[in-house]
């Protein structure tokens, strides 16, 4: 390894430790609020939590929950960009490519006439007479109307923590650390999840930062050739979970984490999303999907170690920041990348959010689709909270904060809340922000196999989580 420069040496080291503390290392921040002048920001409670968390929240707390309320402007700014990106600077690949891209074109255009009415009301207080159903309370969504929620609890925390993200990155995937640990991890994660050992990282970044982490990391991996169509496609769909921030939702709105089970919750949750995918990648659609690499990449795939594995994992490394290019055009890049991502998930997600919230909350469909989870949710819950677990299991497919408000009020079992909590999680998918992210970056994945991935996960998670539940709470 003296063959490498000591530049190299110095931006793999130092721009992986920082990459590891922002996304890896919790710290505590007390409570604080911050004036400056007429400008009050939002109180944020305290919390320990990872780096590029506590820098979401205080942009949250500067354009959002203070009296500066900016952000909702901003979602309606990068849906103006997704309707700019639809017509004029990339129409061919949303009108031109496939039926399935053009259906989901037509639902980003209402999406983006849905925050139009939203910013409306929200800045000047006027809505048209025929969208009361989007402004008026929904008792469902604990009185917030379908407006409120969306906004508030996805669309805002989306548009922050997304950029937010992509924008420290660069730091835990272009500079070496990605390379080094795939080395280490390459013997484990070849033969049990037939993917490369890189996939480690981008996994537990995914699980720490967001989804959109991990599809914005492994479409940047697959479009430089260093993963195949398969490879992509499983991290996507069955790695990319949703981050600590949700989890920490839906602890504490199933009343989880006030009966002090956060932690067993937390490496469960984790644990089960492994087995799950290490089932999921065996059997279609996963297991059927061609290992090709992005058109026109240099194929770069990871070789077998037979021996000097911590050598070779340095040497991965260093070559890794020698090659790379400078941090200012890598997070330039990324960021270039994102706002595509972006626009898509702020209109995409407004679409798919308000459909899936007026089929819950309107018709008998979400329940209908629940009764395929009830043989299996009988065999850890009682039959009384069988079937609203069951209607959980099918809506956490819209949107995965809501199964944790059907057991916030009312005396549940904590079987039932621990399943509440658990499966939304390890199902992965999700249309309300979830599916419009993955289907912006350019990972081969059709609308068809996530519906199929997701329906087998949910599957597979209920009579997993179902044994946890068994064991953990007799």
């Amino acid at each position: 390894m003296n063959q490498y420069k000591k530049s190299s040496w110095i931006k793999f080291l130092l721009f992986s430790a920082i990459g590891i503390y922002v996304f890896f290392i919790n710290f505590n921040v007390p409570e604080y609020q911050i004036s400056i002048g007429p400008w009050e920001w939002g109180k944020v409670a305290g919390q320990s939590n990872v780096l590029v968390s506590h820098f979401t929240n205080l942009v949250k707390a500067a354009l959002f929950s203070g009296n500066f309320n900016a952000m909702p402007f901003v979602v309606w700014l990068i849906g103006v960009y997704s309707i700019v990106d639809l017509f004029l600077l990339r129409p061919d690949k949303f009108w031109h490519t496939t039926k399935v891209a053009a259906v989901f074109a037509v639902f980003k255009v209402i999406g983006f006439l849905l925050l139009c009415f939203a910013v409306i009301e929200l800045y000047f207080g006027w809505n048209p007479f025929f969208m009361n159903w989007f402004f008026h309370p929904v008792a469902s969504l604990g009185e917030k109307s379908i407006c409120q929620f969306i906004m508030n609890n996805i669309l805002v925390t989306i548009c922050i923590s997304i950029p937010a993200a992509s924008l420290f990155l660069p730091l835990l995937v272009d500079y070496g650390l990605v390379d080094f640990v795939g080395v280490l991890v390459r013997p484990i994660m070849r033969p049990v999840f037939k993917l490369p050992g890189r996939a480690a990282v981008i996994m537990v970044s995914a699980f720490l930062g967001n989804f959109s982490v991990g599809h914005i990391a492994v479409n940047d991996q697959y479009k430089s050739g260093r993963m195949t169509e398969r490879e992509a496609v499983v991290i996507g769909t069955s790695f990319s979970t949703v981050s600590v921030g949700f989890l920490l939702v839906l602890a504490n709105n199933t009343g989880l984490n006030e009966r002090g089970y956060w932690n067993l919750y937390f490496w469960t949750a984790f644990l089960i999303t492994l087995l799950v995918s290490l089932i999921g990648v065996r059997i279609y659609p996963l297991k059927q999907i061609a290992d090709a690499f992005y058109p026109g990449a240099e194929p770069k795939p990871e070789l077998p170690i037979q021996e000097r594995l911590l050598q070779v994992a340095g040497e991965e490394a260093l070559k890794a920041a020698e090659n790379q290019e400078a941090l200012g055009k890598r997070i330039a890049y990324i960021m270039k990348e994102t706002i595509g991502v972006l626009g898509t998930v702020a209109s995409g997600t407004a679409f798919f959010a308000t459909a899936g919230v007026l089929l819950y909350t309107y018709t008998p469909l979400v329940r209908w689709v629940g009764y395929v989870f009830y043989p299996f949710m009988r065999l850890s819950i009682p039959a009384p909270e069988a079937v609203t677990a069951c209607t959980g299991a099918a809506v956490s497919f819209i949107e995965v904060t809501i199964p944790a408000l059907l057991v916030t009020v009312g005396e549940w079992s904590l079987r039932t809340r621990y399943m509440m909590a658990v499966v939304p999680v390890t199902s992965i998918i999700f249309l309300a922000s979830f599916v419009p992210c993955l289907m912006a970056t350019d990972i081969p994945v059709s609308f068809k196999d996530m519906v199929i991935v997701w329906l087998e996960r949910m599957l597979l998670s209920v009579v997993i989580t179902g044994i946890f539940a068994i064991l953990l709470f007799p």
